[in-house]
């Protein structure tokens, strides 16, 4: 599914990773697989996303190897959950420079909570997107939990690692 202009096949790699990621909506997907929210439902009520966008941008992460669809049941008819693949997790320091650039760069309320990356080898807040500047480890889906802005509980949650599935 084309989202613009393509730019897969172009020599610059900025190019190529906006073709692949740029789209905000996959950006956001992005983001809640990786944090761990599995199902159709879930990632739908999370971003406020109208259901034929979700679907939209969820067949077009699948195919483009950024999640894979997993069948389960519950209830009467077969439903599906959407895992991270590795292409997905290797996006974390995106997800992580989008999230810091923001913090600096955009305006917000006093009062609202901000995304909280917390290194899990030091359990301190990191302000860089893909090494912890105080101990030095590489923050990874493995070693990387967040505190969500609008989460309740305001303990570090880990984040997913990538789906045990061999694409073909």
């Amino acid at each position: 599914m084309a989202l613009r202009s393509d730019w897969s096949n172009r020599p610059c790699p900025i190019a190529r990773g906006i073709d692949m990621v740029g789209d905000p909506w996959v950006l956001l997907v992005l983001r809640e697989l990786v944090a761990g929210v599995r199902r159709f439902d879930e990632i739908r009520e999370n971003l406020e996303v109208a259901d034929n966008i979700l679907s939209n941008r969820l067949a077009y992460m699948v195919e483009a190897g950024l999640a894979v669809k997993v069948p389960y049941s519950e209830g009467k008819r077969p439903r599906h959950e959407y895992l991270p693949t590795q292409a997905a997790v290797d996006a974390l320091p995106i997800l992580h420079a989008y999230a810091l650039w923001a913090e600096k760069h955009t305006p917000t309320t006093s009062d609202q909570q901000r995304l909280a990356i917390v290194c899990q080898a030091c359990h301190r807040e990191a302000s860089r997107a893909d090494s912890c500047e105080h101990c030095g480890a590489a923050l990874t889906t493995g070693t990387v939990s967040w505190i969500r802005p609008l989460a309740l509980d305001r303990t570090p949650q880990p984040l997913s690692e990538p789906a045990d599935i061999q694409l073909g």
